[in-house]
């Protein structure tokens, strides 16, 4: 009898569970879906940060060439001079990689840009309809799962009573089975 219980509440976890496993797949999905768009955008706007840095830097550096240029140009100072050349080229491709990498990582901020708060408060609303949703069916069920164990219990009783009522009245059968029914226990 108890290992028959067992099997019934498993089959009663398991019909439950399946009910729900879309609604429940579905919120997870959404959820790790506006989770992963958040962290890629977060990630896209710190090498925008980083690259917006290393032009300011390389910027800062150029203004800091032209003014040692200048400098040695007033003064005449040709060994300075002659080393401010091969910086200024050098200088030159930092600046063109920095603008590239920032023009880069301005495309892929703007791709994984997207209205958080806009996002967010549908996710929740979301949610909400799926609460909303689980509480009705739930509540469903649990009306349904009340009126059959009361209609069960109900059956139950009725016929343990009858076969109680049946089991305390002496049965009388006709005369000749009463007759027979004593000469074989004589």
């Amino acid at each position: 009898m108890f290992g028959r219980k067992k099997l019934l509440e498993e089959r009663i976890d398991t019909a439950i569970r399946t009910e729900f496993v879309g609604l429940i797949a579905e919120l997870e999905r959404g959820l790790e879906e506006y989770r992963h768009r958040s962290r890629i955008k977060e990630e896209a706007r710190i090498a925008l940060e980083k690259a917006e840095a290393e032009a300011r830097r390389v910027h800062r550096e150029r203004i800091a060439l032209k003014k040692r240029f200048w400098e040695a140009y007033y003064e005449k100072d040709e060994a300075t001079l002659s080393k401010i050349g091969p910086e200024h080229r050098s200088l030159k491709r930092a600046m063109r990689k920095a603008e590239k990498s920032l023009k880069k990582a301005h495309a892929n901020f703007e791709k994984a840009d997207f209205d958080e708060a806009a996002e967010g408060a549908a996710l929740k609303e979301k949610a909400y309809a799926a609460e909303e949703k689980a509480d009705l069916r739930i509540g469903a069920l649990e009306k349904t799962i009340e009126e059959l164990l009361a209609e069960t219990w109900c059956n139950v009783k009725d016929l343990s009573g009858a076969l109680r009522d049946e089991g305390e009245q002496p049965r009388s059968f006709g005369g000749r089975e009463e007759e027979t029914a004593h000469q074989r226990s004589a």
